[in-house]
């Protein structure tokens, strides 16, 4: 997710990584869409938390998109295309080859979870003020404003991309000026990948706190066992939430520090090893990793949530159990 990728930088014999990325990018759109499916869906499912998720879901399902269709128009697949019309290859280098819309999504899956990571830090730490300063109007505009500052902040990336007039190439770079790769790729670095994960970090380690205080709490009061369960299934849900913070730190690490480390991937690069083979490799197995952050969350939720768990069997079985009208209802009791 690089800005500044070119888009001829893969070898032509390097079919398989276009392959395994369109394979990604249908995975990740089948899984999330899933999520989305089965959340709106299942009635117990319908709180703030979950639908904070769908919105989350909604992001990742686009990434995965954008994703496979990159790499399924790329010219290191098996499938040739090769848009005639100048308006088609326009949009494909300014919203696909520049990575406008994969830097856009990466920046509204970020601050969407961030998004969730404050409903929960409220409801939390402060759950008095949680239905006066978390309301659906607020909640809503919230959201909206993540979805209109990702588009608007990665503008910039659409001018560095256009259509090449070289028969044998889609696109070519064109930087309005010799200082935007460095500027995009240190604003990217600090605004979609260092401000938000820092934000979370400290929102979860305060709500592990308060909830270990929770718990001593209710041992010194011999609260009753309703009390305990409802307090368990808060600290699921917190462990649920950063087991997927934990997996975006360590699947976006490796491609943000790249793109620190080698800012301005051309000969005025700040290291030789910027346009090495062997720095490729690196980028390609980065942007693998990057990817499929896009892809697990789904997976998550099915081994870490036990609602969403119970939400999947309510969904499917419902729909099996619908036959010759004799439906079996099944309902579970939200946790």
């Amino acid at each position: 997710m690089n800005a500044t990728d070119e888009h001829n930088e893969e070898p032509t014999g390097e079919k398989w990584v276009c392959q395994v990325m369109a394979a990604e990018g249908v995975i990740g759109v089948l899984g999330n869409f899933l999520v989305c499916y089965v959340i709106l869906r299942v009635k117990f499912l319908h709180n703030m938390t979950n639908y904070l998720l769908v919105n989350l879901a909604v992001a990742d399902m686009l990434m995965c998109l954008q994703e496979f269709l990159y790499y399924l128009t790329s010219d290191c697949t098996p499938i040739e295309f090769a848009p005639v019309s100048n308006g088609v290859r326009d949009l494909f280098c300014r919203l696909l080859a520049s990575k406008y819309l994969a830097l856009v999504l990466s920046f509204a899956s970020a601050y969407n979870l961030c998004v969730v990571t404050l409903e929960r830090y409220i409801a939390i730490v402060h759950p008095l003020h949680y239905a006066r300063k978390l309301t659906t109007a607020r909640m809503v505009a919230l959201i909206t404003l993540v979805w209109v500052i990702s588009f608007l902040i990665s503008l910039p990336t659409l001018f560095t991309f256009e259509p090449s007039n070289d028969p044998n190439e889609m696109c070519s770079i064109k930087y309005p000026h010799p200082s935007l790769p460095i500027l995009l790729g240190i604003f990217i670095f600090l605004f979609t990948y260092l401000l938000p994960l820092t934000l979370m970090s400290l929102a979860y380690y305060k709500m592990q706190v308060t909830l270990k205080i929770q718990v001593k709490a209710l041992n010194l009061q011999h609260a009753k066992a309703a009390a305990y369960e409802l307090l368990i299934a808060r600290q699921k849900l917190v462990s649920m939430l950063k087991t997927v913070l934990g997996a975006l730190i360590v699947l976006w690490t490796m491609e943000y520090f790249a793109v620190l480390l080698c800012l301005h991937r051309t000969d005025d690069a700040q290291f030789l090893f910027c346009g090495s083979q062997g720095f490729y490799y690196i980028r390609v197995f980065a942007n693998l990793l990057f990817n499929f952050n896009s892809v697990i969350n789904p997976f998550i939720y099915e081994f870490k949530y036990k609602k969403f768990r119970q939400g999947l069997k309510v969904a499917f079985c419902c729909c099996f159990k619908r036959h010759g009208g004799n439906r079996v209802g099944i309902e579970m009791v939200p946790l």
